[in-house]
């Protein structure tokens, strides 16, 4: 059952090796953990954990747009942080990687690792951790907070920087951060784990599995942010001589760019350079 096929759920994050710190403070972290919430809203998704750091953040989510949730997402916090003045800490982490998940036993293990993010970084329990989803599992579900169905448009607005309304029943704390409890989709993780023991279980997943997941988690982040920066000289490129984006030029041009960039050294004939240029393999063996 472990094995079981998924599909619709996606892995969101960032890569703390790589990051500067763009989550130092309160402020943004209540920024990051809102904007997981209004993003997920905005583009039906669902959130099932979700773990904000000072230099990094993880989310697992369920629905078909996991990878425009991503992108909206990262967009929402870089515009934040240029608008507070703190543009030099953009940095490499806000990058973010959408992994999509494919099992079942791969989907609890990425919840428990993303429950369990704040231990490595703050030696803090997870129920103890505010920016974290541990006070919804092992806490009783009461009333907390102030419902935005309280607050007048233009206050919501203020709070929580969209000019979309959010459900009246979500519930925001003192500090304006949506509580979790409220937009996290509890119920579909109790049936994903489905008994209590099973969530035990992979809580204590072996350091060793943990770490190799750590490990595969960024390979394939450095991996997606090379094939960004290929995809972003290309497009610089198809747009001096073309005067279109590679999406919007035919063949012919792209194989253009492809032997221009390879000519400069930027790139190998290798796979991900072809799917960075939306080429094929073959379409690059070809070239001279």
């Amino acid at each position: 059952m472990e094995n079981e096929y998924v599909t619709n759920y996606w892995h969101v994050y960032s890569d703390g090796k790589q990051a500067d710190i763009p989550f130092c403070s309160d402020e943004e972290k209540v920024f990051a953990m809102n904007s997981v919430a209004i993003v997920a809203f905005q583009n039906n998704v669902q959130v099932l954990c979700v773990n904000i750091n000072d230099t990094h953040l993880h989310a697992v989510v369920y629905g078909e747009n996991g990878e425009r949730f991503k992108e909206e997402l990262r967009r929402r916090i870089i515009v934040f942080l240029k608008r507070e003045g703190q543009g030099d800490q953009l940095g490499d982490g806000l990058f973010m990687s959408c992994d999509r998940i494919t099992t079942r036993r791969e989907l609890l293990s990425k919840i428990i690792y993303t429950f369990r993010n704040c231990l490595d970084f703050y030696k803090k329990m997870p129920w103890e951790y505010r920016f974290g989803v541990g006070n919804v599992y092992f806490t009783e579900s009461v009333v907390c907070g102030k419902a935005l169905s309280e607050l007048s448009f233009r206050m919501q607005k203020a709070l929580l920087r969209t000019n979309d309304k959010m459900p009246g029943e979500w519930r925001i704390d003192e500090r304006g951060m949506l509580i979790p409890r409220y937009f996290i989709d509890i119920q579909h993780v109790d049936n994903l784990f489905v008994t209590p023991r099973a969530f035990l279980a992979f809580l204590y997943v072996r350091k060793e599995d943990e770490q190799l997941m750590k490990q595969r988690l960024h390979a394939h982040y450095l991996e997606s942010r090379t094939m960004e920066e290929i995809r972003k000289r290309g497009n610089k490129l198809s747009n001096s001589y073309f005067g279109k984006s590679l999406l919007k030029v035919d063949l012919r041009c792209r194989l253009q760019v492809a032997s221009k960039m390879l000519k400069e050294g930027f790139g190998s004939k290798s796979e991900g350079f072809a799917k960075a240029l939306y080429l094929s393999l073959d379409d690059l063996k070809n070239l001279l």
